[in-house]
């Protein structure tokens, strides 16, 4: 993300004078960012702001700049402002199925059983539940599976 911004603070410059562009292509001095779990442009750089679309995971933007942690950008002919939390520099593939984004914006899949109780790879911890986690940080882990039994 740290490169996402220095990149961004480079073209503000180029764009902080102008209004937002409402075009329909592509063009390679555009700023690409995909977002990472499907968000809601919003008019405004607040939560309480009306909802313009909602963008799914993947999506591709184009960015302007970002304060605040809103950045603003445009999509489709729409512009408006996303939480910068929820762009990436780099397109993620879509993983379907059960999981969750965590903190850092990232896919982790649901706790799981397995069928003889031993944690599947990748697993962090097991749960109270007798499920397994996939956790890449300890705050929040097995929070809805009783708390963690053990650190795996």
């Amino acid at each position: 993300m740290r490169a996402l911004l220095r990149l961004l603070a480079v073209i503000s410059v180029a764009f902080s004078a102008t209004q937002l562009p409402a075009q329909s292509s592509f063009s390679p001095q555009d700023t690409l960012a995909y977002t990472t779990a499907s968000v809601r442009l919003r008019e405004k750089p607040a939560t309480t702001a009306r909802s313009l679309a909602l963008l799914r995971q993947g999506s591709p933007v184009r960015l302007y700049e970002c304060a605040e942690g809103w950045c603003s950008v445009t999509v489709s002919r729409l512009s408006g402002y996303v939480l910068e939390e929820f762009l990436s520099a780099q397109a993620q593939p879509i993983v379907q199925g059960p999981g969750y984004i965590n903190s850092q914006g990232q896919r982790v899949a649901s706790p799981t059983r397995t069928p003889d109780g031993q944690p599947p790879a990748g697993a962090s911890a097991k749960c109270r539940d007798g499920t397994f986690s996939f956790s890449q940080s300890r705050r929040g882990t097995c929070s809805h599976h009783g708390g963690v039994a053990e650190w795996l």
